[in-house]
């Protein structure tokens, strides 16, 4: 890592310390997509750290994709409350629009924060995912396999980090960051990725959210949408047959409300993830879309 990344025990601690270099308040608002998870465990990694600092706020429209409704965004940027945008880039792809938010950051004198917790080792344009926005931050742990360990990239030279910041990084996740083989983790998640593409694609009633995979991009698991409302039972189903399935963000915070992004809401309700981890192989990669299969016909 670079001079101006600073170590902590996790993301959401890195980007606590991020937003508070920014000087964010009530009236200096952070403009945030509208997909953010919470979990009864965990809390929310994400808006947690905007509700302890006391920041104001406000989301941006998601399409279906996942990428931004245009027109909503650039409502939205152009007020003068609004300081910084964030940008999540979801189970390790870059936005497919991010280009017209670096732009319209640019134009409308916003800070660009980018969110690399799903995505430690992705590349856009040749350039890593994190070294566009003004601060970013990443989670080690969702990449390599340690408990924890977080991130903080400062990009933007203006930005003052505060002297109280203490790293507090255990020094197993930070030893275990500077011997890791990124490059070859990365090439097997990518291969798992396609081998699972190929066989998803004959399945009935899912559908990969991706129909491809970028140059660059390393992803964090294999993002599908379950066609009908019942993907709860579809990820049930598989955990209990051995495959580690997660649903990001099976849960939306409050503020999110159904009524007013019914578009976030479907994703949340469909969205399953399925595992292209390092340790996979191809059998395990073939038993996990046999079983999906299974679910799916199962519960019609």
């Amino acid at each position: 890592m670079k001079k101006n990344a600073y170590f902590f025990r996790d993301g959401r601690t890195a980007f606590f310390w991020g937003i508070k270099s920014l000087g964010l308040n009530r009236q200096n608002k952070i403009l945030l997509p509208a997909y953010v998870g919470i979990s009864d465990k965990e809390g929310s990694g994400v808006f947690d750290p905007i509700k302890r600092l006391k920041i104001g706020y406000k989301f941006y429209v998601l399409n279906k994709n996942f990428s931004i409704n245009k027109k909503d965004f650039l409502k939205k940027i152009r007020q003068k409350n609004i300081k910084a945008v964030l940008v999540i880039h979801y189970f390790g792809f870059c936005r497919p629009d991010f280009d017209f938010i670096i732009k319209n950051c640019e134009k409308y004198g916003k800070y660009l924060i980018e969110d690399c917790a799903h995505a430690f080792n992705s590349y856009w344009k040749e350039k890593k995912l994190g070294a566009y926005g003004d601060i970013s931050f990443y989670s080690i742990h969702k990449f390599l396999p340690v408990r924890s360990g977080g991130v903080l990239l400062v990009n933007n030279p203006d930005i003052k980090i505060s002297e109280k910041i203490k790293e507090n990084i255990p020094a197993s996740a930070k030893k275990a960051f500077k011997r890791a083989d990124l490059a070859k983790i990365s090439k097997k998640r990518v291969n798992n990725y396609i081998y699972i593409l190929n066989l998803a694609n004959k399945i009935k009633g899912a559908r990969p959210l991706y129909r491809s995979l970028p140059d660059g991009i390393t992803p964090l698991n294999f993002p599908v949408i379950i066609k009908k409302d019942n993907r709860d039972k579809i990820y049930f189903y598989l955990r209990r047959r051995g495959v580690r399935a997660v649903s990001l963000y099976y849960k939306l915070i409050p503020q999110i409300s159904r009524k007013k992004y019914p578009v976030s809401h479907y994703l949340s309700r469909h969205i399953l993830n399925l595992p292209v981890h390092k340790a996979a192989n191809k059998k395990e990669n073939e038993h996990i879309i046999k079983t999906l299969a299974g679910a799916l016909a199962k519960n019609k």
